[in-house]
């Protein structure tokens, strides 16, 4: 979970400073691509778009302003709206494999293909899902953000926050147990 970006600092960015720019990137790069990453299932499309995400930051950085958004909800909402006009343009669902490119290391090959196929049952669990709760899922157990920015982000009370994300768990918990999948 990342913490709270101090003013200054997006000051220092809206004017400019190529470090600060770069230092924004670094920090939520990785969040940005595995969200979308989980909402595209393509290694490609996550990539592309997590650098539109970027480009779209610098362009409209002059204008973001944190009296009702953090910089990351803002971010967030600049993935969401991104990973929505893809599918807009696209007309497909959702229903591409999902792969793990996060592999740690050190695993023994058994291992590994466990975890690929539950991280590829997880995505079409996940696919299963109403747009709204699998966002809520994404960003609380995968991003890690706090309840009260994925309201933010998703322009919601963090009370239908907490409601989507248990109507999600009960959600993929039916939709494991009927796939006969094992969850700890």
């Amino acid at each position: 979970m990342l913490e709270i970006l101090s003013p200054s600092l997006i000051r220092r960015a809206q004017e400019g400073e190529p470090m600060v720019v770069g230092a924004l990137y670094e920090r939520y790069q990785r969040g940005i691509y595995r969200y979308l990453y989980y909402r595209v299932g393509d290694l490609q499309t996550a990539e592309d778009l997590t650098s539109e995400v970027f480009l779209r930051m610098v362009e409209k950085l002059s204008s973001y302003s944190d009296q009702n958004l953090s910089f990351q909800a803002w971010l967030f909402q600049i993935a969401r709206n991104l990973s929505i006009d893809h599918y807009r343009k696209m007309s497909v669902q959702n229903n591409v494999e999902l792969q793990d490119e996060f592999p740690e290391q050190g695993n023994e090959p058994l291992e590994m293909v466990a975890k690929e196929l539950t991280i590829e049952k997880l995505g079409h669990a996940l696919a299963q899902l109403p747009e709204n709760q699998r966002d809520v899922i994404i960003m609380r157990f995968v991003i890690e953000m706090p309840i009260g920015e994925v309201a933010k982000t998703l322009h919601k009370t963090e009370d239908s926050i907490k409601g989507l994300q248990r109507r999600a768990l009960i959600s993929l918990k039916d939709i494991l147990v009927e796939w006969e999948v094992t969850y700890v």
